[in-house]
């Protein structure tokens, strides 16, 4: 494919330039259906007018279907879609970018997707679509799910669909912490599992509760359970940040800022606040997943993205052998930026 896109570009450039104008097309229509074409040019950034003459193509070619309620992504549509990413991908050396970052990183895996986040939130939900493909071809009869809270895991739950395999279990890896109720890890696991056809256990206690109070807990048969499903799960989704990003969300006061920052820490996921070298130096709370357990998951695959994800992305997953890293073209640069420039 790589030498036929070499090709392409040197004899017919124009041809690029219109696939990639019509695959932008339809993704926006497909994240956003049933969509008018008004609202689709606003999206877009286009006029009118091009819009419609681009659409007519799409139409004719049987990939758009187009009704007074609105134009929605056909089939034949969506199997385009799925087939081109990996064209583009090729296209921008996202392909040859995603396997220099899996060497430099000693990870399992690197999945990325074209685009910024942080100037296209559509690209979120390519990421958790990428995410979810690779789930669906790793996981096994049997096996159990954790998922920590946030955006980034809550678009994979919200783009999932119902899995071939059987006997699955989704359980949070965390129990609540200060954050909207419906990002949540117990919300993200129960809608993991609706989608996915999959059983469901919530742990219903706070994030941060004392160790005193766990002990006189775990005996309660429901939270026992939970715990035991986190300690033996064989996939961990999970979303990490910077502490700037982090500090804002859960709103420190100046006294956790200070220890924060005492402890020269950069990045952070699952509880644990990682330093400028990658070591974990600090956990909030004492339930779900912990350090240690991290080395027994098969797959923990960590989602995110935006060039204010690269490192925290390096710093969580550096040398873990079963890391699987989901991000966008924006991180995918940075990340290599960083790295090339030695400063971690």
């Amino acid at each position: 494919m790589k030498n036929l896109i070499q090709l392409q570009k040197r004899i017919a450039p124009e041809i690029i330039d219109i696939t990639e104008k019509r695959y932008s097309i339809l993704r926006t229509l497909e994240f956003n259906q049933p969509i008018g074409r008004r609202a689709l040019a606003i999206l877009l950034n286009k006029s009118e007018r091009w819009v419609r003459s681009e659409l007519d193509v799409l139409k004719e070619q049987g990939l758009i279907d187009i009704q007074t309620s609105g134009m929605t992504v056909t089939e034949d549509g969506r199997d385009i879609i799925h087939q081109f990413r990996s064209f583009i991908a090729e296209l921008r050396g996202i392909t040859s970018l995603a396997q220099e970052i899996k060497e430099a990183l000693k990870v399992r895996d690197v999945l990325i997707v074209p685009g910024d986040t942080e100037k296209d939130r559509e690209t979120l939900k390519d990421i958790a679509k990428i995410a979810f493909e690779y789930i669906e071809q790793q996981i096994k009869d049997s096996n159990i799910i954790a998922v920590s809270g946030g955006y980034s895991v809550l678009a994979v739950a919200e783009n999932s669909l119902k899995l071939k395999a059987k006997d699955v279990t989704v359980v949070p890896a965390r129990g609540g912490i200060r954050a909207d109720l419906e990002r949540q890890a117990n919300i993200v696991a129960a809608k993991l599992a609706n989608n996915i056809g999959a059983s469901y256990h919530l742990l219903h206690l706070p994030d941060n509760i004392s160790e005193d109070m766990l002990n006189s807990m775990i005996s309660d048969p429901d939270i026992s359970t939970v715990i035991e499903y986190i300690r033996h799960a064989n996939i961990f989704l999970f979303g990490l940040s910077s502490l700037e990003s982090i500090s804002q969300k859960r709103n420190f006061t100046m006294d956790e800022m200070e220890m924060l920052k005492s402890l020269k820490v950069k990045a952070e996921a699952f509880g644990c606040y990682f330093d400028e070298n990658g070591n974990i130096v600090h956990k909030t709370g004492s339930i779900g997943i912990r350090p240690e357990d991290l080395k027994n998951i098969e797959i923990a695959m960590s989602i995110g993205g935006g060039a204010s994800k690269a490192e925290p992305i390096i710093l969580v997953n550096k040398g873990r052998s079963n890391s699987v890293i989901v991000t966008d073209e924006a991180a995918a640069h940075e990340i290599l930026n960083i790295l090339k420039g030695g400063n971690l």
